[in-house]
């Protein structure tokens, strides 16, 4: 009988099959993860002109240590690094890897993908949702401020649409929002708030704004 692992590896390079295999990452031990957090934090918000180390990041650190092969849901309040930590700290940590994601805000779903003319093998006319759709780590900043889409007279959530191509190949997503759980729930449905809970660490940001 022909060996289990060269029939799944011969499946898969034809593609007939698709192995869910998750991506464990790790930045190093707990204490060099803080450090580093707090380096790319104060230097990729220039605003700040104090910076605090808030209750949230400790889990965001954690998942330095061992990503477990997920991503990060950041939802809750307004002001206290969600974005930063979406748009700036996770591509500088996956690049530190040699991996690579472009973070797209939820409004701009629509929108040209700015880098497809310049890719191999993207068409030049590709959107946003679309690169969503094809990355290996896809990252979504403020999620809930977007419309539906509107596809010849088709009216659907777009990021249900990234999350079910995520679900399919389990890729760790990156996603902050200011909706609750709740709200999320209500729009997205049930079905795409338990896959996030699938692919990503939930933390959540709890207290007043410090812009």
């Amino acid at each position: 009988m022909e060996n289990i692992n060269a029939i799944i590896d011969r499946l898969v390079a034809d593609r007939k099959l698709i192995v869910r295999n998750p991506t464990r990452l790790s930045w190093g031990d707990k204490e060099t993860c803080e450090a580093l957090f707090s380096a790319l934090f104060r230097r990729l918000d220039g605003s700040i002109a104090t910076f605090q180390h808030l209750p949230e990041y400790e889990q965001i650190t954690d998942w330095m240590h061992d990503t477990r092969g997920l991503g990060l849901l950041l939802i809750g309040d307004c002001g206290r690094g969600k974005s930063i930590i979406a748009t700036g700290l996770v591509p500088v940590l996956l690049n530190m890897k040699n991996l690579y994601t472009y973070p797209v805000h939820a409004d701009d779903f629509n929108k040209p993908y700015p880098f497809a003319a310049s890719t191999m093998g993207m068409d030049p006319k590709m959107t946003n949702l679309d690169y969503l759709m094809r990355s290996p780590f896809p990252t979504v900043d403020e999620l809930g401020v977007e419309t539906l889409i509107n596809d010849y007279g088709e009216r659907y959530e777009g990021f249900n649409r990234v999350i079910n191509a995520a679900e399919r190949y389990y890729r760790p997503m990156f996603v902050s929002t200011n909706l609750s759980k709740d709200e999320m729930l209500n729009r997205y449905g049930e079905r795409t708030l338990d896959r996030l809970q699938h692919l990503c660490r939930i933390v959540e940001f709890r207290g007043e704004s410090l812009r």
